[in-house]
């Protein structure tokens, strides 16, 4: 009896490559399904993470600052994460409920930064050194109500006089100062001790 060749199956040389292409493209599947994996990980993560949060950076910046007050962060009193060893960080908690509030930021030598935050951590300002005249940075933050109002009385807005609007009545103003020695920690604090948001 005559056996029939078997066409299913490859035999010789093509038998090694269809064994090649299974194997690549099972490592390809794989591959593929765990970056599908870790992208449902990452981004569940990600959109869950501020619901998780015991509390916010505004909540925890609130236990320590009153208003109305910039505050240094310093190692030995904050339940903040301390920024890199080499800026000095101080923020100052508003609200706008009473007034509007004039902010006043001293510049020393080195770079400066001064940002504004949501109680939700939105930056919706920010500005450095290079906006300061005078050896300061003098700004007023007013609700959209208090900047219609006064733009009513006093006209539009002057290159000396900067209002911002913020988006919501409560926030922080964050100043960061560059410490360009270690030994110069000290000054740097020292000279944002006068900065004031009232």
């Amino acid at each position: 009896m005559r056996r029939r060749p078997d066409h299913r199956r490859p035999r010789g040389r093509t038998a090694g490559l269809h064994g090649w292409r299974r194997t690549v493209i099972r490592w390809l599947l794989w591959t593929l399904a765990g970056l599908l994996v870790g992208l449902v990980v990452h981004l569940t993560t990600i959109v869950a993470l501020p619901r998780l949060s015991g509390q916010t950076g505004f909540q925890r910046a609130s236990a320590i600052a009153p208003l109305g007050r910039f505050v240094i962060l310093t190692a030995d009193k904050t339940p903040l994460p301390l920024p890199d060893p080499a800026i000095v960080t101080a923020f100052c908690r508003y609200d706008l409920a009473g007034g509007p509030v004039h902010v006043h930021v001293p510049l020393n030598a080195g770079f400066l930064s001064v940002s504004f935050y949501t109680p939700a951590g939105l930056n919706f300002y920010t500005l450095t050194d290079r906006a300061g005249a005078s050896g300061a940075l003098d700004m007023t933050l007013f609700t959209l109500a208090q900047l219609a109002e006064i733009r009513a009385k006093q006209g539009p807005d002057l290159p000396v006089a900067l209002r911002l609007q913020a988006p919501e009545p409560t926030g922080l103003i964050v100043v960061r100062a560059l410490v360009p020695e270690p030994t110069q920690q000290a000054d740097v604090e020292r000279g944002l001790e006068p900065a004031s948001c009232r």
